[in-house]
């Protein structure tokens, strides 16, 4: 494992994209468990981790070589990169204070980075420090807007794939509430609700290293009567995320310069999406061709050239030209 001292360049990953890869998929977490060997009978572990479908395995060896630090895992179909040592967490820490998180992930970010000061100068080991460190660990989640007040959205931490998103805002586990009562917890950071600019690279490798999480290309064919082989062809570019970050996800339409933004009131979801081909062909795949996204979703995003060079040469209208978008689609996303 590299010991050097940090750096950006340990391997061809671009550090905003690293940032949005996190933004997308990453977690800070703060375990403290019962240890009867300790003096206060409790362990305290900061977590900085990806969990990831086996298939994306490269990806967390990728991160890893990028932070020269943590380890990778594997149990079954489920992957994990993680960085647990204190001193490998400042690397961490440090890459972030130069690169920040976009998402309101951040403040998960601000309360880890609190939590890694106290155990750092080894404040966990007093009652006092305990204390505080349980503090940070109930800090609430983020406050609701009137829109997801009024509009019925369920109030409680969403994860959309299982990125760890909540961990640290789901507020103190029943175990800790009746080992440690009255505790006051730490008010969440107050982040600002950013936009995105489209004129800028490292906007533009950020947004690579989201959509490798968070992104989705794929191919939706049905049935029509209109068309001579009864079947239509189009394809889709979908971004989700919580409507948390609902004025981040709306200013996707600024740096693809085409797509809509709409908002699952219901779901609590926030959607963007982009359906016109021309749009397609111009805007969304030129962008990635020229900041490249990376692990297993790449490989979804070839399909989807590929298929388009098929639609625009009218090869769907055919009968073999749509056998090969029915191949390429059956192979994209879960399918894969």
């Amino acid at each position: 494992m590299n010991k050097t001292k940090y750096t950006t360049n340990t391997n061809n990953l671009n550090p905003n994209l690293v940032t949005g890869f996190c933004d997308a998929e990453g977690c800070f977490t703060v375990n403290i468990s019962k240890n009867p060997k300790l003096t206060l009978g409790w362990s305290v572990k900061l977590v900085f981790s990806f969990h990831l479908h086996s298939k994306d395995l490269d990806s967390l060896y990728l991160i890893q070589r990028f932070f020269g630090v943590g380890s990778v895992t594997v149990h079954g179909d489920s992957a994990m990169f993680q960085v647990v040592r204190l001193s490998d967490l400042a690397r961490v820490i440090e890459h972030f204070n130069n690169y920040p998180l976009k998402t309101q992930k951040y403040a998960d970010f601000l309360l880890f980075k609190r939590a890694f000061d106290l155990v750092n100068n080894k404040e966990h080991l007093t009652e006092a420090g305990l204390r505080k460190l349980i503090s940070i660990r109930a800090s609430p989640p983020p406050s609701l807007s009137f829109r997801e007040r009024e509009g019925g959205v369920d109030a409680s931490p969403v994860c959309l794939r299982q990125t760890g998103a909540a961990s640290m805002n789901k507020g103190l586990p029943e175990r800790l509430e009746a080992a440690f009562p009255n505790i006051t917890p730490v008010p969440r950071p107050q982040v600002s609700k950013p936009t995105l600019e489209s004129n800028t690279p490292e906007v533009k490798h950020w947004m690579a290293g989201f959509v490798s999480g968070e992104g989705c290309f794929f191919i939706k064919t049905r049935k029509s009567k209109t068309h001579k082989l009864g079947m239509s062809v189009a394809l889709n570019f979908l971004v989700v995320q919580h409507i948390r970050d609902a004025n981040l996800l709306e200013s996707f339409v600024q740096v693809f310069g085409s797509g809509s933004f709409s908002i699952i009131e219901k779901s609590g979801i926030g959607r963007f999406a982009v359906s016109n081909f021309s749009c397609i062909v111009d805007n969304i795949i030129p962008l990635f061709e020229e900041y490249p996204i990376f692990g297993a979703k790449a490989k979804d995003f070839e399909d989807f050239k590929e298929a388009s060079v098929l639609i625009k040469s009218k090869a769907h209208l055919t009968k073999e030209g749509l056998d090969k978008i029915l191949l390429i689609k059956s192979r994209m996303n879960f399918k894969r």
